[in-house]
This record gives structure tokens, sequence and C-alpha cells, in this order.
């Protein structure tokens, strides 16, 4: 029986979520011509996956949140074909030879995490061309494993959730992605700025970012622009808010009875300014 799941030719979502006593994947996974969706999140005990599973042309959306083992998550970037892929809470410390994954205390991330990051994830990148989709949330990432990542491959990259990390600020290696339109950075207490953001960036969501305090717009940015920061307590400038384009944009910030008036009141001359040049619309909401 469990060789037979290859006789699922129809098969399009193969959900094996939390199959903590899964070893492997039989090599008959590989004939499920229409597999699309592979969920693989929290099999603890996964060894290694079927290296056939590359060739699949099908299988577009991967998931590999929480997953122990390094050689499981060092051959999904055999993975050709897919567009979405999902890394979530997946923080790493060295035990003997081996790499495994813990949720550390909040307070410090151990610097064996850079050195994994360092040496699969830029491979990774340069192979995942293709890839639309990247979920990087709750991985403990501090700024030193962030720069380690290199987005530059990353070409296609529509949607990057990064939420829930613990670096500072963004690399600058970010503005390299042409096709980036939505960036999550929700629940990133140390972040302090967001800057060099790609100019099709339509969508930035920012929510509950405690320690942020500049944000710059894109550079040339697009007419249509939403961004997110309520719950951001400690905000005192968003840079290039006056830019020409700036005729639909959608600002959300709510501030806190202590903050800044001067901050409030430039805001205010911005957009008066910006709505007697354009006479159109710019918004700021939850002033």
């Amino acid at each position: 029986m469990y060789q037979s799941v290859g006789y699922l030719t129809s098969l399009g979502y193969l959900n094996l979520k939390g199959c903590w006593r899964l070893k492997i994947l039989p090599r008959s996974i590989c004939d499920l011509k229409s597999l699309e969706t592979l969920n693989i999140s929290g099999c603890l005990g996964l060894e290694k996956l079927p290296y056939c599973i590359g060739d699949m042309e099908s299988l577009t959306k991967v998931m590999v949140d929480r997953i122990e083992n390094e050689q499981v998550l060092s051959s999904i970037v055999q993975l050709k074909h897919v567009r979405k892929i999902s890394l979530c809470g997946n923080t790493f410390y060295q035990n003997s030879s081996s790499f495994t994954f813990w949720h550390p205390p909040i307070s410090s991330l151990i610097s064996a995490s850079a050195l994994y990051w360092k040496r699969l994830m830029p491979k990774a990148f340069m192979d995942w061309r293709l890839v639309k989709s990247l979920e990087l949330s709750d991985d403990g990432l501090s700024d030193r494993a962030t720069n380690c990542f290199d987005f530059r491959g990353l070409s296609s990259l529509e949607e990057l959730d990064r939420s829930q990390n613990k670096f500072s600020s963004l690399p600058s290696r970010i503005d390299f992605l042409p096709q980036l339109g939505t960036l999550s950075v929700v629940g990133c207490d140390n972040l302090v700025s967001i800057s060099y953001l790609p100019s099709n960036l339509y969508h930035l969501n920012a929510l509950y970012c405690k320690s942020l305090k500049r944000v710059r717009i894109p550079n040339q940015s697009k007419e249509e622009l939403l961004i997110d920061l309520n719950v951001c307590p400690l905000l005192e400038e968003i840079q290039d808010i006056e830019g020409p384009n700036n005729i639909f944009w959608s600002i959300y910030v709510d501030f806190p009875r202590d903050s800044s008036n001067n901050f409030q009141k430039s805001l205010v001359e911005v957009l008066f300014v910006s709505l007697l040049h354009q006479n159109k619309h710019t918004h700021l909401i939850n002033f």
C-alpha cells in the first residue's frame, strides 16, 4: 500500500502535514503526473525526498514548514518547476554533525543558522527563477542570517513573506526583485527601517513592527500603492511620500496619544500640497 500512491495518477494535492513518523517518500510519488501541491510540513522524521521529485513538472507548490532534516531541505533545491515555497518556522542550531530546528528564546539566534542559510539558500535562490511566492516567516532570522540571502536569482518573485523575524533592516539587494509586488514584515519587533524597496511594489504590510521608525517609499513607485503601518508606535518618518506618483496611494497609520505632533503635522502638509497640485486623492487612514 505504501508504494501504491503512484497509482493515484489524478491526485492534485497530497497533504502529509504532521506525519511525524514518516521517514521517506516512495519513488512512486514521481509518477503522480497531476500532483500540483505537496505539504510535508511538520514531518519531523522525514529523512529524504526521492531524487526524481525535481523533475515533476506539475509540482508547483511545496510546503516544508518546520522540517528538521538538512538533507530534506537541501533536496528542495532540486524543485525546478516550483512556483510557491513555504519554509516557515525553520530556525537552526548545530547538534553534533547535523542541523536541527528549535524555537529559541526571543533574545538570541545561534550563529549556526546564518552559516546554514549561507550554504543552502543562495544556491536555491539561483535555481528558483520561476518561484513567484516565498514564505520565510517565523524563522528567527537575524541581520546576520538575512544578509546571507541573495535575492537576485528570484527574478520572478511576486510575493515575499518575512514576518515575525528578528532583523533590524531589510537587505539592500531586495530592490533587485523586478516583479515583487507584495512584501510582508508583520510582527518584526526589531525592524527599525524599511528602505531599498523595488519600484514595482504595490503592497507593504508592516503591521505590529514595534521598533519601526522610518519607511522610504520606493523610487518611481507605482500609482497604486498600499502601505499598512498600523500599530507601529515609534514611527517617525515616511520618506518620499511627496513623490509625483502618489495619486492613488493608501497609507494606513494609527498614532498613539504620545506620538510626535511634528510627524503628524508633516504628513498633513505633504498630503495637502499633493491635493493642491494634483486635485486628486491621496489617502491617509486612521489619522
